[in-house]
């Protein structure tokens, strides 16, 4: 543990607090039957919740460009990649003792080679993939170009969002859903399902932690009221580009088709059919705005268009982004311009690492106690429970400055 340096981005951790605080809010909430759907995650469309993870990744992309840049100036590039690379590691490793890999071997019986192999081949496609170990292998893939100038990393950005579609085209879509595919016949995972994008979501999620490294740029290159308009403007760029994206998910609509025009249309979830444009409206177009629930699969095939987080669309990726962008935007406004800011935020932004440990056992002790159709006022009851002792306990370590870092 060490005290955070001293040169501090106040929205940065307001913004990162925040981010951290949500978690806990709908990581809590999330799993009650009472919660509305607004606050709980899904995958076919943008909910709030669905936007805190976008969000802390994004910050976490900011703050590791500029730690980054320090550690370089000096330490030299063998020595800062070296502490990066380590620190990335210890990230994935500290979420895999964290989640207990996900699953577990009910006797020694069940040790085979067979099933130690599927164990290791579903461990790499889906157990692994917390947010932690997500972080810590974004660092990984992006650490070659996080020092680049900006064209490298918007390039990277536009290939990796390339790069994710063709992949999900060829095997990763049904590699996602646990449908068959050739990719899960390799591995030996035939049936299981991933979740937050699995192994090759890494390169959507990579994208969105390249759009904080980024966002640095604009911080440290213009005046604080410059980078409010620029994160803004280009945050709300990137919603209005994502939720084009998802338009294409009318395309997969049932209404006029006959059995055998919706089957075909439902083999293909990633290279959408043309051939129902004619006699439609240009307003059946129109995806239904992020926050507002698809029709159901009776009336629309699921798709790679839909606002996906299991899956990590591009129409995802890109109105999250922006999302997370425009609201940041805001935090710069309302903390570096205006000099606000809240002391909760604070404390969960100086030291989200001890926030995010502490939360996770406090949240798995209450929720023993809160069933899951627990009514609404036992359940906001667990949530002050667990949300004021996890700021009790991380306020006691910022009292005695003791900041948890890799």
């Amino acid at each position: 543990m060490s005290e955070p340096g001293s040169k501090r981005i106040t929205s940065l951790d307001q913004f990162r607090g925040y981010s951290v605080a949500a978690m806990f809010v709908v990581n809590f909430l999330g799993g009650l039957a009472i919660t509305h759907q607004v606050l709980k995650h899904n995958n076919t469309h943008f909910s709030y919740a669905d936007s805190i993870m976008p969000s802390f990744i994004f910050a976490c992309g900011f703050s590791f460009r500029m730690s980054f840049l320090k550690r370089l100036a000096d330490l030299g590039p063998a020595a800062a990649n070296k502490k990066f690379l380590s620190r990335s590691l210890g990230l994935i490793l500290l979420s895999l003792m964290l989640t207990a890999f996900n699953s577990k071997f009910a006797s020694w019986s069940e040790m085979t080679s067979e099933k130690i192999f599927r164990f290791a081949g579903e461990l790499l496609k889906a157990n692994l993939w917390e947010v932690l170990a997500i972080i810590g292998a974004l660092q990984i893939l992006i650490l070659p170009i996080v020092a680049s100038r900006v064209r490298v990393r918007i390039a990277a950005f536009l290939l990796f969002a390339m790069l994710h579609l063709f992949l999900s085209w060829t095997f990763n879509y049904d590699f996602v859903y646990g449908k068959p595919n050739w990719m899960d016949t390799i591995w030996g995972t035939m049936g299981k399902r991933a979740w937050d994008g699995g192994f090759f979501g890494l390169l959507s999620w990579g994208e969105i932690m390249l759009a904080g490294t980024l966002a640095f740029d604009v911080l440290e290159r213009c005046s604080i009221p410059k980078s409010v308009a620029w994160l803004t403007s280009v945050g709300a760029g990137l919603m209005i580009v994502g939720y084009g994206l998802s338009c294409l998910t009318t395309l997969y609509n049932h209404e006029g088709l006959t059995e055998e025009q919706i089957t075909t249309i439902s083999r293909e979830p990633v290279v959408p059919s043309f051939s129902n444009l004619e006699r439609r409206e240009w307003r059946s177009f129109l995806a239904e705005p992020p926050f507002v629930p698809p029709p159901s699969i009776d009336a629309r095939s699921l798709n790679y268009w839909m606002m996906d987080k299991r899956v990590v669309t591009q129409s995802f990726v890109f109105f999250s982004t922006g999302f997370a962008v425009a609201l940041y935007g805001l935090f710069v406004f309302c903390c570096d311009l205006r000099g606000g800011g809240l002391g909760l935020f604070r404390t969960f932004g100086q030291n989200p690492l001890a926030s995010y440990i502490i939360h996770h056992f406090i949240a798995t002790s209450i929720l023993a106690i809160v069933p899951k159709d627990s009514p609404l006022l036992w359940a906001l009851f667990g949530l002050v429970v667990s949300f004021g002792m996890t700021y009790f306990f991380v306020r006691f370590l910022e009292e005695r400055k003791l900041y948890l870092r890799l």
